[in-house]
């Protein structure tokens, strides 16, 4: 009987053996199947992050592609190209350089400083970047000579996770046509300024020749001047006639010929001489120009009213009107002259006018009028150089404004001129 006993309780020991056996198969296999759920999802994951990686190295090298500047990435210390853009390959191009060292690809660039940045930057992973920086290339013409550009680059080193660098980024853009065209302007620059220099020389030496020959010539012609009067007061009643009438053409023609000597002088200073400007009221400027003209009293100059007060220079302006209302005095009807200055306001400037009552001038002649020592009428009949129009377009224009006539025969004639608000002198 208590063999029986036994056997019972050694089977029911082994049945609770099996049944935690069993329980822990079961644990297992669920640990396991847990273990092949999370092994699949960080299998899902890894994949996932893979494309994504995957996707954007593919979106950098189409950037690097598409990019509107030269780039290349060289890799290792020989800096072997491993990357290259259409620009960066048109810039150098379009050579083999692909998986080649950079000393062996383009052995141009010895000694031209390039090969020692890349390995500095490579060496110490710092950037280095430069601004019109001159290279020289081998042609990208066939059996063409060595190019020299300019080029604005980075070298921008790819560093690891040991933050070391394995690579260097090229940025370049090249700016050769820039830095030719800055070149040509500084270049025209300094020969305009070698001009102006050489202009300045000659003014001074055309002043002091200008001053130096009326000085010379205007001296013997006072003294034929002089000597006609004399002649005329020794010989007194005994000059009559014809003698008279000569003696009278050859004081005329000297005094003529001392007008044209300053006209000349006159000419030759006007629109190169500057002043300092000053507050110029036009109205009394012009009675004073009126008073110094000192018209026949048979001759009516009416001056309008609301003649500007300008910030200019005062003889230049001067000069105008007394040429202007001077050549209107002489050609003005010898009777019942009349003479309008006029002046209205135009964007940026003053428009001045200055109106006869004489013969007029033919359309014809109105641009020769304005030429040196061009005269209408017979310069016995009424005296003139013929310059002191070409002086006002002169001093006009190199201030900026302009000069125009309207006149018809038998209706008078219209002289204008503009004046600037803020004249600047040109030369």
């Amino acid at each position: 009987m208590s063999e029986m006993t036994e056997l019972f309780a050694m089977a029911g020991s082994t049945e609770g053996e099996l049944l935690r056996a069993r329980g822990q198969i079961a644990a297992l296999e669920q640990l396991l199947e847990v273990h092949e759920q999370i092994s699949l999802e960080q299998a899902t994951m890894l994949d996932r992050a893979l494309a994504q990686a995957k996707a954007e190295r593919e979106r950098l090298y189409s950037v690097f592609m598409q990019a509107p500047a030269a780039i290349t990435v060289l890799e290792g210390p020989e800096h072997v190209f491993t990357v290259i853009n259409p620009l960066y390959d048109r810039l150098v191009g379009g050579r083999d350089l692909m998986g080649k060292p950079v000393r062996a690809a383009m052995p141009e660039l010895e000694g031209q400083g390039l090969f020692e940045l890349l390995d500095r930057v490579y060496a110490t992973g710092e950037a280095f970047s430069a601004t019109e920086m001159h290279v020289r290339l081998e042609s990208r013409r066939l059996n063409d000579a060595p190019e020299d550009l300019y080029v604005d680059f980075v070298y921008q080193p790819m560093k690891g996770a040991d933050g070391r660098a394995f690579g260097i980024l090229v940025h370049a853009v090249e700016t050769t046509e820039r830095v030719r065209a800055r070149q040509l302007v500084e270049q025209k620059a300094e020969e305009l300024d070698r001009l102006s220099r050489d202009l300045e020389r000659s003014n001074r030496e055309l002043d002091q020749f200008a001053y130096v020959a009326s000085h010379d010539l205007k001296a013997p012609l006072r003294g034929i001047a002089n000597l006609a009067e004399w002649i005329e007061e020794d010989l007194g009643d005994r000059v009559t006639g014809d003698s008279r009438e000569h003696m009278r053409l050859l004081k005329g023609r000297a005094h003529r010929m001392e007008g044209l000597i300053e006209g000349i002088l006159a000419y030759s200073r006007a629109g190169r001489v500057q002043e300092q400007p000053e507050s110029v009221d036009v109205g009394r400027l012009l009675a004073e120009t009126i008073g110094l003209l000192a018209p026949p009293s048979e001759t009516a100059i009416v001056v309008a009213t609301g003649m500007p007060v300008l910030q200019t220079e005062r003889v230049p302006l001067q000069q105008v009107f007394l040429n202007l209302i001077g050549n209107a005095i002489k050609h003005s009807a010898n009777a019942g002259g009349r003479i309008d200055v006029g002046v209205r306001y135009q964007t940026g400037c003053y428009e001045f006018s200055i109106a006869d009552n004489g013969p007029g001038i033919p359309p014809q002649f109105h641009e020769r009028v304005w030429q040196i020592f061009q005269t209408l009428a017979p310069r016995d009949k009424v005296e003139g150089t013929g310059i002191g129009l070409s002086v006002v377009r002169k001093i006009v224009e190199a201030r900026g404004g302009r000069t125009w006539l309207e006149s018809q025969p038998g209706q008078g004639t219209t002289f204008y001129f503009t004046w600037p608000e803020h004249p600047r002198l040109t030369t």
